[in-house]
């Protein structure tokens, strides 16, 4: 919108300059050590990866199940880069980071179209090295595609409402947060019959203002009306949103506090208050440093002082709305709820530095308009960049919690020693192994290792897979520090209890070397279970006092397992009933290959038993409680491995 009142020329050829470094710049902070910060993959850009893997492989929707629900217009966007780049970190993250620079480009030109080029490069300054903006440009999710959307939106706002309406309404594929965007042209509206009606500003639309609001209303209702539908006649898709419904949830049964609560920390996260969570940043961390909360504040009070010209009130509005998704919600304030008002925010800066411009200009001497003021200026730049580098790329991916809570940070280091080190045979340990953390593993290591994933750690009783390969080849076991092997499964599989390499940093992890075959002695005949896999060998360490009994069975793999096969050991008394049992297996089913052998450890606490206690064994899939059957005479559903193990 180019009003009356507006800022005059500025030089293009000095605009052209000040902007390519203001992009040269915000490269630097975003390409620099992509790898290390964040510290590792989060969970949520390994699974905005698979969804994009599941688009190329003909899966499509308007609003995608996986990780709670997701708008799918950014992972449409990122399908092209894994084919161009290869399945690897790179090509998980760039997406964000040309949505980055391309967010900081386009708020530079609608800037500099309503405000002047000073707001203009103050605000893509901001953008460049402010660390909000760097993290969601870093991170391979979805959010920083919404304030892109909502430029373009604005750039064609006053002109083309049919083109504001069209990005207004994509920008509801982006991200759960703008839901909230139709109160734009709403509050729009209402200011303008309200206030705007009174100022002299020419609004350059071929609309009346208050039409052009009604026509991006009704355009971007037609563009979302598809995501509406799917989402009616579907409500299970979008679980997120159940989970962040408390606050609104209570101001329905009559009860202001969390919203108020919420509201007033997300109004602080300016300066005061900062997002409580560990995911993006030092945890409480404002957005700004004082003295640039500084110039935000003052930037606030220039546009409303200017509240009767449209833009200023345009950019007003743009932030209330922003500022909503983080305001209802619990948590708050949420640095990822309110990334829809993200350019807003960087522009109220410029248009405080712009202001101070302009009065240097008309009263101050020409060494403060030419030397001081730009010093100043420059100063607050250092200062931001200081801190970007001090607490986004150096103690936020450093922190304990950052490393062990947010990012797989562990699985980035092994994967550099593995490509150090290359192995024939690959066996992976987790506390809690799930399909995400291969795929994790595999974008880290740049391709795909075969590894074998076993669980391990306090929580389980523990596997350890042996892998087919060649006499001669090696193989090893790589094992966190928070997922610690128990000794006797250890000593059960053949393998030192001294790891051959530890890590240095945290969380470290141990390396062992893996033997040919185990230490467990074999039994004369394997017991087959439907002719995919083998019972080979078992040992049975006898309950001591208090102590449970351990059970170490062997197991080799025939042909490709059920995806959710578990293992089942009962200790019955001599009337057939249960007494104690453990279920469980510890190696992931789908990542097994014929050949392999399996170590399972059985831990069972022994109750009290009267007479004989027998001890069986068997296989089952956990979706339907199959049992599977075995080779020879009855039961033909398990195994006796004693009759009486008191």
């Amino acid at each position: 919108m180019t009003y009356a009142n507006s800022p005059g020329p500025v030089n293009k050829t000095r605009f052209l300059w000040a902007a390519t470094a203001v992009l040269l710049l915000a490269v630097l902070f975003r390409l620099a050590a992509l790898q290390d910060v964040p510290p590792g993959l989060a969970q949520d850009e390994v699974l905005d990866a698979d969804i994009a893997l599941f688009i190329r492989g003909g899966y499509n929707a308007f609003f995608f199940r996986e990780g709670y629900g997701h708008e799918p217009l950014y992972h449409y966007l990122a399908a092209p880069f894994a084919p161009l780049l290869g399945d690897n970190v790179l090509a998980v993250r760039l997406p964000s980071v040309f949505l980055g620079l391309l967010l900081a480009a386009l708020t530079m030109r609608w800037a500099k179209r309503e405000f002047g080029g000073v707001t203009a490069v103050v605000a893509g300054i901001g953008l460049a090295v402010s660390w909000w903006p760097i993290i969601f440009s870093r991170l391979g999710i979805r959010p920083i595609l919404e304030p892109v959307l909502l430029v373009v939106m604005a750039w064609f706002w006053p002109r083309r409402p049919w083109l504001a309406g069209l990005f207004l309404g994509l920008s509801l594929y982006s991200y759960t947060g703008a839901r909230v965007v139709f109160l734009i042209p709403v509050l729009f509206a209402v200011y303008w019959l309200l206030l705007g009606r009174r100022s002299q500003a020419r609004f350059p639309s071929p609309y009346s203002p208050l039409k052009t609001a009604v026509i991006v209303l009704l355009m971007a209702g037609l563009v979302s009306l598809p995501l509406f539908l799917t989402l009616r006649a579907d409500p299970t898709l979008q679980q997120r949103v159940d989970q962040l419904a408390g606050p609104l949830a209570a101001l329905r049964q009559g009860d202001l506090k969390p919203v108020l609560q919420s509201t007033l920390q997300t109004m602080g996260v300016f300066s005061f208050t900062g997002d409580p969570r560990w995911t993006y940043s030092w945890p409480g961390r404002p957005l700004f440093d004082w003295v640039t909360a500084v110039l935000f504040y003052a930037g606030l009070g220039v546009a409303f002082w200017r509240l009767k010209r449209p833009n200023y009130a345009f950019t007003l509005i743009w932030l209330a709305v922003g500022l909503l998704p983080s305001a209802i919600t619990p948590q708050a304030p949420s640095t990822v709820r309110l990334v829809g008002a993200m350019p807003v925010v960087y522009v109220l800066p410029g248009l405080a530095a712009a202001e101070a411009v302009r009065l240097a200009r008309k009263k101050a001497s020409p060494l403060f308009t030419r030397v001081v003021l730009p010093g100043a200026l420059t100063a607050v730049l250092l200062l931001n960049m200081a801190l970007t580098i001090r607490d986004g790329f150096i103690r936020w991916p450093q922190a304990h919690e950052t490393r062990l809570d947010h990012y797989q940070s562990v699985l980035l280091d092994i994967s550099r020693h593995v490509k150090a080190n290359p192995t024939a045979a690959l066996v992976l340990a987790d506390s809690f192994y799930e399909p995400i953390d291969r795929d994790t593993f595999r974008r880290d290591l740049g391709q795909n290792p075969a590894a074998r994933w076993v669980q391990t750690g306090a929580q389980v009783s523990g596997a350890v897979v042996i892998p087919q390969r060649e006499v001669g080849e090696n193989g090893r076991f790589y094992v966190p520090e928070f997922a610690p092997v128990n000794p006797i499964l250890l000593a059960a599989a053949g393998i030192a209890a001294e790891p051959v390499y530890r890590s240095d940093g945290y969380p470290s992890f141990a390396v062992y070397d893996l033997p040919g075959e185990t230490a467990v002695p074999p039994l004369p005949v394997p017991i087959s279970f439907e002719g995919v896999i083998d019972l080979v060998g078992f040992t049975i360490r006898p309950s001591e006092a208090a102590e449970p009994l351990q059970l170490v069975t062997v197991w080799r793999v025939v042909q490709p397992l059920p995806t959710d096969l578990t293992m089942f050991s009962h200790v019955v008394d001599a009337a057939g009933n249960l007494a104690a049992q453990h279920d469980g297996f510890d190696a992931a089913p789908a990542e097994l290959q014929p050949g392999d052998l399996v170590v399972q450890l059985h831990t069972i606490t022994l109750p009290p038993v009267d007479g004989p206690a027998a001890l069986q064994i068997g296989l089952y899939t956990s979706h339907d409680g199959r049992r599977l059957r075995r080779d020879g005479g009855p039961p033909d559903d398990m195994v006796v491995l004693a009759q009486d193990i008191r």
